[in-house]
């Protein structure tokens, strides 16, 4: 959200006098490149438009380069260039926009220096001092003040994102009441509007005080917004925002919009996720200049030229807006008090294992399906939002992605692309939660669903690791969902009845060599559901299996240093031996025994990582009361034996 296209210098003779070897900047020797930066240093302090201007050219050129980057911040650069946003001259606080917000797209971290060098308090400035009574000159060829805007608005962004102060700075300030008149889209355009929308999407989510500023300002707008009649990608944008504000100005609680706003919002984002994005990639790679006999890319010029940066925009829009709709219904199914039904027999004092059917609505299991609005779920069901969400998570062929990488131009889409496909992935896992599985194609459909992702985690070798995390929870999704079908009368699967050692040999690896906990977790949970699935039909393969699993996740427990993922792997055991069919095979891999040595190792590790977010301490607290509990439980079965 709000990460766009690096901005390429403009033309300028003091620009290119000044940096006429930066293409070479990479081979310069240390000396050299102190010099430059002292160069930076002597321009951006200098009187002389045109000396500031050069100064933060060279100095958005050497971002490119992290060795040059960490010896620009440890000089002080940041602190140089932010006052720069309220430079006199339009196009000194053009520049200074786009570099630092270039700056922030690097990633969380260098959010935080751009907060620790106060970039904030120029940001800030730049709203109260250039845009409150500001309004766009449609017959200027300058459009260096609507640019900055929209820079400033996406660095604002970018650091909110990041940062808890920089929302809470941005509460201080007038910036909540100046953002209102730029909704204007006929005044605005797009760029503006959109910018200002997608800041507002993360802005006023959990944030109750900006939630009632907006609400009051910018309540009607919002609702006129969504009601636009182009379904073009930029208002296919600018309408799955609206949609996202809205929502989240209510807390995030759909069901108490009214039911044709609601509608209204379901229907815009099922249209957005109609678009095709890989057909749209494919095209824009039909059209992206490839590299000539010497490996130099010409790109295109004049008409030709702006045809391009035409699609290119609009390929992003349709990114963009495919991510803001997916993130806006994972958060509708994330479903916050589907842990409600943990919390009773967490802290029971009875020996009996955990029972998962002690939280019924008097007819058996609540289903998390229940918790939806009705509304809702009818809308997510019939505009066949798992199937477009689920689409999203397959990229273009490798070719197109080849194509993208390579062009300067399309980089950003190439990020883009599978950063989508993670989101999805995510909010795949969120619906496989919420969604009766009659609706995910049955069992089989839903094994469907794991056996794809488990390709993306086992077989693609990817260094994405937000990518495999995703991926892994709609695995572990998927064979919950898969085992809850199971547990009914009559609906027993034999999905997995014939699953040998060699099968799982390759997800066993997978888990050794992770170095990610939050991977890690989900797969050692996983392997415990596949098991699981199997008690139901035994005989010497699945019990084969099933003790060799047995074996690995009590072999990995004793080896994890993160206590919630020791937590998960315990927690998984006892869900696995809670079943009284399993006491031979407890019996058989002396699992009581062996639990007994890893319980005070528990323990020990819960006193010592205490500093946990709340929903791994609540599964280290559970691990903790549970276990104790079950091992007298399972004693007592196994000493009948």
């Amino acid at each position: 959200m709000g990460k766009v296209r690096k901005r390429k210098p403009k033309p300028s003779k003091t620009v290119n006098n000044a940096t006429a070897n930066d293409a070479e900047e990479e081979e310069l020797p240390v000396d050299n490149k102190e010099n430059v930066i002292q160069t930076i240093i002597d321009q951006l302090q200098a009187a002389d438009v045109e000396e500031k201007y050069c100064g933060l050219q060279t100095f958005a050129m050497l971002l490119e380069s992290q060795e040059s980057l960490e010896q620009m911040i440890n000089r002080g650069l940041v602190k140089m260039v932010a006052p720069l946003l309220l430079d006199p001259a339009s196009s000194v606080r053009n520049a200074a926009a786009g570099s630092l917000r270039n700056l922030s797209t690097v990633g969380h971290e260098m959010c935080d220096v751009l907060m620790e060098q106060d970039v904030m308090t120029s940001l800030i400035f730049y709203y109260h001092q250039y845009t409150e009574s500001w309004i766009p000159d449609p017959t200027s060829k300058n459009k260096d003040d609507f640019d900055t805007f929209v820079q400033c608005t996406n660095l604002l962004l970018n650091l909110c994102e990041s940062s808890e102060l920089a929302v809470k700075y941005l509460g201080d300030s007038k910036i909540l009441d100046i953002f209102p008149k730029y909704l204007d889209l006929s005044t605005f355009g797009v760029d503006i509007v959109t910018a200002v929308m997608q800041c507002l999407f993360v802005v006023v989510e959990d944030n109750p005080l900006a939630t009632e500023r907006v609400k009051n300002s910018s309540e009607r707008q919002l609702k006129e917004l969504l009601l636009l009649e182009d379904n073009d990608p930029s208002a296919l944008l600018i309408k799955t925002l609206a949609g996202g504000v809205i929502i989240n100005m209510c807390g995030g609680n759909i069901s108490i919009l009214p039911v044709d706003v609601m509608n209204q919002i379901i229907a815009t984002l099922a249209r957005t996720l109609s678009l095709d994005h890989r057909l749209a990639c494919n095209q824009l790679s039909s059209n992206v200049p490839l590299s000539n006999a010497v490996g130099k890319v010409e790109p295109p010029k004049g008409k030709e030229g702006q045809v391009l940066e035409n699609q290119i925009k609009s390929v992003l829009q349709v990114l963009d807006a495919q991510q803001s709709a997916i993130e806006i219904i994972a958060n509708v199914c994330s479903c916050d008090d589907a842990d409600d039904c943990m919390e009773g027999p967490e802290s029971s004092d009875s020996d009996e294992p955990l029972d998962e059917d002690s939280c019924s609505n008097g007819e058996g299991v609540l289903l998390a399906e229940d918790r939806l609005p009705p509304e809702l779920l009818e809308g997510l069901i019939s505009l066949e939002i798992f199937d477009k969400v689920w689409a999203r998570t397959q990229l273009p062929p490798e070719n197109v992605l080849t194509i993208l990488k390579e062009y300067e131009g399309t980089q950003l889409i190439y990020k883009k692309l599978h950063n989508l496909q993670t989101r999805a992935l995510l909010c795949i896992n969120n619906i496989l939660l919420n969604l009766p599985i009659e609706n995910l194609g049955g069992v089989s459909g839903v094994y469907k669903i794991w056996a794809a992702a488990g390709k993306l985690v086992f077989k693609q070798n990817s260094e994405n690791l937000n990518l495999l995390e995703s991926a892994t929870a709609v695995m572990r999704a998927a064979l919950d969902k898969i085992k809850l079908k199971s547990n009914e009368k009559g609906n027993e699967s034999n999905l997995f009845s014939e699953l040998a050692l060699s099968d799982i040999e390759l997800m066993l690896t997978g888990i050794r060599d992770c170095q990610e906990p939050e991977i890690r977790s989900n797969l050692i949970r996983m392997i415990g559901i596949l098991a699981l699935l199997l008690v139901s039909n035994l005989n010497e393969t699945s019990s084969n299996v099933i003790c060799t699993i047995t074996d690995f996740i009590l072999d990995q427990a004793h080896k994890e240093n993160e206590v919630w993922v020791l937590a998960e792997a315990v927690d998984t055991l006892v869900d696995l031996y809670s079943e009284d069919e399993t006491d031979l095979l407890a019996a058989k891999v002396k699992l009581v025994d062996k639990l007994a040595v890893l319980a005070p190792i528990l323990k020990n590790k819960a006193r010592q990582q205490k500093k946990l977010p709340k929903e791994y301490k609540v599964l280290v607290t559970t691990a903790n009361s549970n276990l104790p509990r079950f091992i007298k439980y399972k004693k007592a079965r196994l000493s009948k034996l």
